[in-house]
């Protein structure tokens, strides 16, 4: 089999018409192999947007309209399952094809019979000046939860150590490499290999986790992950149903719920009562240092950073996981371009070194209404 392959490119809606017919025209306008077929599945419940859709939607981009919202797993699912594709494109509204990246992902789907999935290099934003962050572990996250508190001060630094450099080291890679999770959010499957795998998605994940527990049945399977940096897309952060973000937030929790009962690793109860014997007990989490901002900010950079510096950006006060800008110069400007980009909520950064974690921080937290 080669790169020119058969492609099935599936995207759900859920009222964000505009960010989907927005998704759509980038893989159109992208170079592939092989011919290409995209469906996209309406689970929005409302009927304005499947109206906005059937009325800019090009002809060759075919249209399901669900009822009720059957949840992101099973809509993908229902697609999946009446078409032969050799290789399946997975890509949310938020996202973007950059020029080259789909026949890239295509090439390196196919070079070997070894590899189920392939994703791009993420970016946050058009200009490509933030990094997405790269998936993270599930374990690694729910380890750091373990650790966190009064117990875990100095095995959640390691964490965030660790995190900090693999996310590093991810995005100046500069030929595939092997990875234990993707993003779901856009990656390039390989038909067999999901049906070896045991289908697409698990329908007990209505929302989030269900990518996860794919790479993990492909893993299982005997199959390869990669990252292709060569292939470049943008995903914007939260940009789908931002109108929903208490109900967003409900159903991440009920679906990591689901997911950690699928895939148990009790070993880490006992590493965390084991491993809480050597960390501090009497020190809280490092306290953020630095300002509290209201409107989009510029940061003088420490003097030791100047020559490259990193500046980090997440929802999270642990940084696990969190949006990379590389830069150098005496000064960041966190712009107001970037700033509307941001769902309403609260954001933590830091500045630092790119070499290492000395603990060397500056630290600031914003608010976006």
């Amino acid at each position: 089999m080669s790169g020119n392959s058969s492609i099935l490119a599936i995207l759900v809606n859920y009222n964000s018409a505009e960010l989907t017919l927005a998704a759509i025209q980038s893989v159109l306008n992208s170079e592939f192999s092989g011919p290409l077929r995209m469906v996209v599945v309406d689970n929005s419940e409302q009927k304005n947007e499947a109206e906005q859709l059937r009325a800019h939607l090009p002809p060759s981009v075919e249209l399901v309209v669900n009822p009720s919202n059957v949840g992101f797993g099973s809509a993908c699912n229902q697609v999946f399952e009446k078409d032969e594709s050799e290789a399946v494109l997975l890509i949310n509204p938020d996202a973007r094809v950059l020029p080259g990246c789909l026949k890239s992902l295509q090439k390196t789907l196919f070079f070997t019979c070894k590899t189920a999935a392939v994703g791009p290099r993420l970016f946050w934003d058009e200009s490509l000046e933030y990094y997405f962050p790269p998936p993270c572990s599930p374990a690694l996250l729910e380890i750091r939860g373990l650790f966190s508190g009064r117990n875990g001060y100095g095995i959640g630094r390691l964490l965030d150590e660790l995190w900090r450099r693999y996310a590093i080291r991810t995005w100046k890679l500069e030929h595939s490499v092997k990875v234990r999770n993707l993003s779901g959010g856009l990656v390039l499957l390989k038909r067999q290999a999901v049906l070896d795998a045991g289908g697409l998605f698990d329908p007990q994940f209505f929302l989030y986790f269900e990518d996860t527990d794919l790479f993990i049945r492909l893993r299982k399977a005997g199959y390869n992950l990669l990252l292709d940096p060569c292939a470049r897309a943008v995903h914007y952060y939260d940009q789908c149903g931002k109108e929903d973000l208490e109900k967003k937030r409900t159903l991440m929790l009920e679906s990591m719920s689901v997911f950690f009962h699928k895939h148990p690793h009790r070993w880490k109860r006992s590493l965390a009562r084991g491993a809480a014997r050597f960390t501090r007990t009497a020190k809280e989490e490092h306290p953020l240092r630095g300002h509290r901002f209201k409107t989009p900010f510029s940061l003088k950079v420490p003097d030791k950073h100047r020559g490259q510096w990193l500046f980090e950006w997440s929802p999270n006060p642990n940084f696990m996981p969190a949006a990379l800008r590389f830069g150098s110069g005496p000064k960041m400007e966190f712009s107001i371009k970037h700033w509307n980009m941001l769902a309403p909520g609260r954001y933590y950064g830091r500045m630092g070194s790119t070499k290492g974690f000395d603990g060397c921080f500056y630290r600031i937290t914003w608010e976006v209404q």
